[in-house]
């Protein structure tokens, strides 16, 4: 327990600090922002407990909040993608899975994957970027910025699933 609680801790500090200090500052179009911590959560063992993923979440996201000046918006929306994560997973999972097996293009097949990844980070960037332009004055944007975003943090989760798996 305790040596995957350090895993954990040691993987979150790379994450947060990749976040913080790469991806945040990088937005392509003036539309697309990508957001790697999404990929951590999404990688969490399947045995994980909602509330112990929300809490993650809860992390990464007030973490991201203090080094981008957004008071709570990735807070809450990376709450919100943690609370309905395990959910998600169970849709493509089936009974006779093991509890601790970490959901991947391996475990449940790319397509299963892509589906259940593109879900969440759907979930994630639809409540982040609502709450962050808080009017539909602009809706045109605000779809943009979701689809832009998912797709590009899709792409991420794409060469990490890849990367994972050649070695």
């Amino acid at each position: 327990m305790t040596r995957e609680l350090f895993i954990k801790t040691r993987n979150f500090i790379l994450v947060a600090l990749a976040q913080v200090l790469i991806f945040s500052q990088i937005h392509l179009f003036g539309y697309a922002t990508a957001c790697i911590f999404t990929i951590f959560l999404l990688k969490m063992p399947r045995h994980t407990t909602r509330n112990e993923i929300m809490v993650w979440a809860f992390l990464f996201g007030i973490i991201t909040d203090m080094f981008c000046n957004t008071p709570g918006i990735h807070a809450a929306a990376a709450t919100a993608m943690g609370f309905s994560r395990n959910y998600i997973l169970a849709a493509f999972t089936h009974k006779g899975m093991p509890d601790n097996f970490v959901p991947g293009a391996k475990s449940i097949k790319w397509g299963s994957y892509l589906i259940y990844a593109s879900i969440c980070i759907t979930i994630f960037y639809t409540l982040l970027f609502f709450i962050e332009f808080f009017t539909i004055e602009h809706i045109g944007a605000l779809f943009l910025s979701i689809l832009y975003s998912t797709l590009l943090t899709m792409c991420l989760v794409v060469v990490v699933e890849y990367l994972s798996q050649k070695k």
